[in-house]
């Protein structure tokens, strides 16, 4: 008998001379883990959820068909990658379009970030201030003039949803989606850290775990024909192994 089997034996003896049910069984040895100190080991996802293109094109699309207003907030929201308590606090004053900036003066733990924006969005937004020096950058039209949090979620589940996009959409998953995307068009793993304002460059390999443009880039080198032929060959003659190791050495 294994060493599992022999104490899973006595601690089963246990269980039924204390006569403990199911439930109980599952608190004693959730307080037992504690008290030894287990935890589990945390696991990262080998993909973050995210707007692929077709979504996104399809997003802000039917955010600007709703109105220019709700186009801009939604474009916004998404370019620059603010949490959704950061974006409701944003003010005309933050906006530098000379440095094409917006800071952003509350972020997570009361940092202060400076996230630059595209040109195209720059003038949108010049466009939309018009002449106003200060005040909310986007005004709610109920008083007291500002969005909730809650408003803004509403707001983005009702644009993907007249969207038809067939998947569960929040606010924090644009901010993935463009996170996703700087990495895939090559900007540095601590660049797309301090573009995002992550504490932890941890929180930010979240994104870089299964990078979409590199591993669409390798997926391509072993798969064209000629590429298909030699491993098949060298699988023929050299067998398996042979033909894995030769996979390796043409991703590199």
């Amino acid at each position: 008998m294994g060493y599992i089997e022999k104490v899973s034996d006595k601690i089963a003896k246990i269980i039924i001379k204390e006569g403990l049910d199911y439930n109980q069984t599952k608190a004693v040895f959730k307080e037992a883990r504690y008290k030894a100190g287990l935890k589990p080991e945390k696991k990262l996802a080998s993909t973050v959820e995210r707007l692929n293109l077709e979504e996104e094109l399809k997003f802000i699309n039917h955010a600007y068909q709703e109105s220019g207003r709700v186009g801009l907030m939604m474009q916004t929201l998404l370019e620059t990658g603010c949490r959704v308590s950061e974006f409701i606090e944003l003010r005309i004053e933050d906006v530098s379009f000379a440095e094409r900036l917006i800071t952003i003066h509350k972020g997570k733990g009361g940092k202060r970030r400076e996230v630059p924006i595209r040109e195209d969005l720059a003038k949108q937004l010049k466009i939309h201030i018009k002449n106003q020096k200060a005040g909310p950058l986007f005004k709610s039209r109920q008083k007291p003039y500002k969005y909730t949090r809650q408003r803004i979620g509403q707001i983005v589940k009702a644009v993907a949803r007249k969207a038809d996009i067939n998947k569960r959409i929040y606010p924090h998953l644009l901010r993935h989606t463009v996170a996703t995307k700087l990495l895939n068009l090559g900007m540095g793993i601590a660049e797309v850290q301090k573009f995002l304002g992550h504490e932890d460059i941890a929180t930010t390999q979240l994104y870089a775990v299964m990078n979409t443009a590199t591993l669409r880039k390798r997926f391509d080198e072993v798969t064209t024909q000629s590429v298909k032929d030699l491993l098949y060959q060298i699988q023929q003659f050299q067998g398996n192994q042979a033909a894995a190791f030769a996979s390796d050495l043409l991703r590199k």
